[in-house]
């Protein structure tokens, strides 16, 4: 049915894209431990920013 360079190449195949599920799912995690990280970060000051107009019309966080 399958001769041998067939073969290789499948197992090749299959340890490539294993490999590929492996890298986004740890990137996956990455990113979604960075997201949490940034949203504590902003919850946890509990600060609004104040904003100024400034001369071009355009609001802009005012500088203490």
């Amino acid at each position: 049915m399958f001769n041998l360079p067939k073969l290789i190449m499948l197992i090749l195949g299959a340890a490539a894209i294993w490999y590929g599920y492996k890298a986004i799912k740890r990137e996956v995690s990455r990113a979604r431990a960075q997201l949490r990280k940034a949203e504590e970060e902003k919850s946890g000051t509990g600060k609004v920013q104040p904003l100024a107009k400034d001369a071009d019309g355009v609001y802009r966080v005012k500088d203490d």
